[in-house]
Formats: structure tokens, sequence, C-alpha cells
């Protein structure tokens, strides 16, 4: 019983805890609540933290599979993460009329083997309930009278961008194959424990 309850754990801890992260990810980033985005980052990190203990309590001694099956888990947590922050964070879109001319500004980098020199333009906006009143990006998105639409975080923790580009970085199947990779090399130091058991 103890050995089934083990081999259970050792699928339910990466699974689970990638469930719950991304659902905590994902409320805490778009609930009308707006927790703090520090906030919510160290209730995330708790329950990494909580998620790898948990894993090591499954094994009665540390084997290589059972320390790159945790490192596995801490990777497809952070992704798990990246991926509903991203989906999440800039939850609004609005459409805002280019109310003045666009002005540009130019920032030199300095040192042997800088980037070339950024220049952004900054675009006077007009729009409903005032936010964003100016968009600034590195290249013209519209001219004067124009209108553009903008995805942005309504607690304003992040800059706004066009809706265009708010997409996440990837998808899930990057987070969903690191925490089963976890799962299945647990599983695989599980039998090995067993194995190697004195009868």
């Amino acid at each position: 019983m103890r050995k089934t309850l083990s081999y259970l754990g050792a699928v339910l801890v990466p699974v689970g805890a990638g469930i719950l992260l991304h659902l905590w990810a994902g409320w805490s980033m778009h609930s009308p609540v707006r927790l703090p985005a520090a906030l919510a980052l160290l209730a995330g990190l708790g329950l990494a933290v909580g998620a790898l203990f948990a894993h090591n309590a499954l094994f009665r001694e540390g084997g290589t599979a059972a320390i790159v099956a945790a490192l596995l888990l801490l990777a497809g947590l952070g992704s798990v993460w990246v991926e509903a922050r991203d989906s999440r964070i800039r939850a609004e879109v609005v459409e805002c009329l280019v109310s003045g001319p666009t002005t540009v500004t130019h920032h030199p980098t300095f040192g042997e083997g800088a980037p070339a020199e950024k220049t952004l333009y900054h675009h006077p906006l007009s729009c409903p309930g005032g936010y964003p009143s100016e968009f600034a990006a590195e290249r013209a998105v519209a001219e004067q009278g124009k209108t553009v639409r903008l995805a942005y975080d309504p607690a304003h923790r992040m800059d706004p961008i066009l809706e265009s580009d708010n997409v996440a970085h990837g998808s899930l199947v990057l987070p969903s194959v690191l925490l089963l990779l976890s799962a299945a090399l647990s599983v695989l130091a599980l039998a090995a424990e067993d194995r190697d058991e004195p009868v």
C-alpha cells in the first residue's frame, strides 16, 4: 500500500503542483482583487517549495534520477508561471485615439560591443478611462487621428503593448512536458529504490 501511494504521489506532486500554480498565477494576475505582483510571486514560490519538499519526501535516498526529477519539477513550475503570467497580466484591451503628433527620442548606448542606439516613438493617446495616456514603441504604430488597439494590465504592473503582440512566449506544451518528465523520472527512481531494497 505504501509503495502504491509513493508511486501515485510521484505522479500527482508535479502534475498537481503545475495545475495549482497555473490556477493561482492566472487568478492572481487577473482577479479584481489585484494582488501586488510581489505577493503573487511569493505565494507561487511557496507552492513550488512545498511541491519540492513533497517530492523529496517520496524517496528514502536521493539518487541521480530523483535529483534530475526535482530539477525538472522546478523548471516545469517556473515555465508554468511564465506562461500563466504572460497570458493573463495584460488582460484588458482598449482602442485609443492618437491625439497628437508622434515625438521621437534617441537613447544611446555606451561601451564596446554595446547594442545600437535605441529609438522610441512616443504616441500621445486619448483612451476611454484615461489610461494609457501615452504609448512608446520602437516604430511608429499610428498617425495622429488614427486609432491603435492596446493590451494593458488594469493594475498597471506592466507597460501596455500592441494587442497583436500580446501573446504568451510559448504554450503550456513545454511546462507539461517538463512536469510529465519529472513524474516519469520520479517513478523510475522509486522503482530503482524498490529493486535495491533488501528482501
